[in-house]
This record gives structure tokens, C-alpha cells and sequence, in this order.
């Protein structure tokens, strides 16, 4: 698991969904087991005694313990091994990822239509790669439809822990929205509950991530850019099972249904039909433009 364990309501949550899933509706008899690390340090113990203790299939939540699992996979080559948010693969490794530009782009869609004007801002939990396209991918989206608006960027922090430090985060969600910002995208980890709290007393607007989090604060979270890691990794362990593991690399389209945002009764007064039309048509566009 990366930080913040399970009930993170996010990644971690929607990759032990996919797990449990393949367990009880594959027929393959798995036995799975999830491990939740404090520390970076911890996480590649975990990784180290999994490979030595004769698991086939070993999934790493978060694209810190990259470089770790490469190694590791060079010394177990009768392990498979997965990297959720990975950038590379290799014989026995395959990197899970998804166009986090694209995607940001679109909740930047999202947000100006949802508010047409003002401020906005993006709060990372962890500063890594992924994450930095995400927020930049989000400005761009925001300034296709709002040349003239502000976007500020801000991150937690860059180790291991960052996204569990919730105080920091309501901390930084207030000083964001305090400075004008009309709505946060955040990309906190287990803190997006409580930067959803904060939105909620300041009478602003967040959009969530990685998991459909539309009803941690009913009326205000726009959206969610919803990740179905739990399909994917559902999907991947079927492979596994039969034999057809490949290692290298698998982006999720933008075009897929695995990369949605959910509208439903706790969020649809706040994003309008028109928003909705401009969300698709930069779908499109984007789809149109990664395939030619």
C-alpha cells in the first residue's frame, strides 16, 4: 500500500478492491495479503521479504519503491510484479499508468465550468512525476477556458509520508482558499477528506481523486477524477493467473471508461449540463490527439 493504508478512500482502497475481487470471483484459489508501510524504509522490507517468501504476484501501490522493485525483479525472475502509478517496466515488471496530463486537463475542464471566474488552485499530496503533470495538465484545462485566471500549485511535501499529514493539509486548503482560490483540485491522498472539510467551511469547492469521493462532503466536491485501479488491477491478475503476465508498460486511455468523473446525487447541482458537454469535448480532442 502507498501512505496512508487502507480507508484512504482513494488508491490504496480501490487497489486492495481489485485484489479482494480477483480472489473471490476468479476461481483461482489466491491468497492475498496487503501490507501497510509507515515509512518508504518499511515498504521495501515488505517488498523484499514478499519476493523471499514466495509470493507470485507482488503489487506496489506507489511508484516510490520504483527503482526497489527493479532490483528486486532481477533477483526473482519467477515473480511478477506490478507499479501502481509506475513509469517503466521490464521482463517481469509492469508499470500500471495513466495519461495524468490528460486527465488533469480535464478536471481543469471541470473546475472552470463549474465556476466560470475567479482562482484556482491544485494541492498535491506527494510531489513526484505523476503528480506534476496531473497539476499541470489541470492549469492548462483551466486556462482553455479561462485564459485570464490564476491557478496556484502547492504540494504537501516530497517523502513518503506526505499525503497522512492531514493537519498540514487543512492548513494549506485554507491558506489556498483564504487567498482567493474558488476551488482545489486535490491529489492528497488519505488528507482529501479533510481538505473536503475545510471547503465545506470556507463555502468553497474541491474535486477529488483517484476514487469517486463525491460524497465526502455532499455539495461541495464538483467532481472526482475517478481511477478504476480496482478494474485494472482486477483485469491484470486474471492475466497473471493464466499464465499471460507481459511485462512493460500499460497507460490507461484517456478515451477509457477507466478514467471517468462521477456524477451522481451528491454532486449534480453543482456541475451542469454544459460542463459536462465541455468535459467530453475535451475528451475528445485529447483522445483524437494521443491517436494521431
Amino acid at each position: 500500500m502507498d501512505a496512508g493504508g487502507l480507508g484512504d478512500k482513494g488508491k490504496n482502497d480501490m487497489v486492495w478492491r481489485g485484489c479482494q475481487r480477483f480472489a473471490e470471483e476468479s476461481g483461482v484459489p489466491a491468497r492475498i495479503r496487503n501490507y501497510e508501510p509507515v515509512t518508504e524504509a518499511e515498504g521495501r522490507t515488505y517488498l523484499n521479504d514478499a519476493s523471499d517468501g514466495g509470493a507470485d504476484v507482488i503489487i506496489a501501490a506507489s511508484p516510490i519503491w520504483e527503482e526497489y522493485v527493479q532490483r528486486l525483479a532481477g533477483e526473482h525472475r519467477d515473480v511478477d510484479y506490478f507499479i501502481v502509478d509506475g513509469v517503466r517496466g521490464a521482463t517481469n515488471v509492469k508499470s500500471l499508468g495513466f495519461p495524468a496530463g490528460q486527465a488533469g486537463y480535464l478536471m481543469g475542464v471541470a473546475a472552470a465550468a463549474a465556476v466560470p471566474a475567479g482562482s484556482y488552485a491544485f494541492l498535491g499530496g506527494r510531489k513526484d512525476v505523476a503528480t506534476g503533470r496531473l497539476a499541470a495538465g489541470y492549469r492548462e484545462g483551466i486556462m482553455s477556458e479561462n485564459p485570464a485566471s490564476s491557478v496556484a500549485v502547492a504540494y504537501m511535501g516530497d517523502d513518503f509520508a506526505a499525503p497522512v499529514a492531514c493537519g498540514k493539509a487543512r492548513a494549506m486548503a485554507a491558506e489556498l482558499f483564504d487567498d482567493g482560490a474558488a476551488v482545489i483540485f486535490a491529489a492528497a491522498g488519505l488528507a482529501n477528506a479533510d481538505i473536503a472539510t475545510v471547503a465545506k467551511e470556507r463555502d468553497k469547492l474541491v474535486i477529488g481523486y483517484e476514487s469517486n469521493q463525491n460524497y465526502l462532503e455532499r455539495g461541495y466536491v464538483i467532481t472526482s477524477l475517478n481511477i478504476r485501479w480496482d478494474d485494472v488491477i482486477f483485469e491484470e491478475l486474471g492475466a497473471a493467473a493464466r499464465g499471460a503476465f507481459k511485462g512493460g508498460k500499460r497507460e490507461i486511455s484517456i478515451a477509457s471508461e477507466l478514467i471517468s468523473y462521477p456524477i451522481d446525487d451528491n454532486n449534480r447541482s453543482l456541475i451542469p449540463a454544459e460542463a459536462v458537454r465541455k468535459i467530453e469535448a475535451a475528451r475528445q480532442r485529447l483522445a483524437a490527439r494521443a491517436a494521431g
